[in-house]
Order: structure tokens, then sequence, then C-alpha cells
């Protein structure tokens, strides 16, 4: 089961608007390259073996 946690942002300036998705979009730029990381580890030869352990996917290094 995935948590996560939903909220509401209201910026009271353009500025921090401006702020906020700048923000928004490194995240989900972050977000996008470790799924990328995750997938090319998952087609290279050896599977999953040297995987990150812990973190988003709740696995654990073996």
């Amino acid at each position: 089961m995935k948590r996560a946690n939903t909220f509401a942002v209201r910026p009271l300036t353009d500025d921090d608007e401006h702020v906020l998705r700048d923000l928004l979009d490194a995240s989900a730029a972050l977000w996008n390259e470790i799924n990328y990381q995750r997938l090319m580890r998952y087609n290279d030869e050896d599977g999953f073996q040297g995987h990150l352990g812990g973190g988003a996917s709740g696995g654990a290094n073996e």
C-alpha cells in the first residue's frame, strides 16, 4: 500500500507562486530521474540485484 499526504497550497503573492512552481518542477524532475534509474536497473541483465533499498519502494538491500 502506498501512502500519500495531500494538501492544498495557496501562494499569497506572485513571487510565492513562482517559487512554488520552481519547487514542484524540480520535484517532478527528481522523481522522473529516480524512476528512470529504477527502470534502467530493472532492465539490466542482473535485474534488481543491485537496487537501492528502503525509500519509497520499501525494499531492502539483499
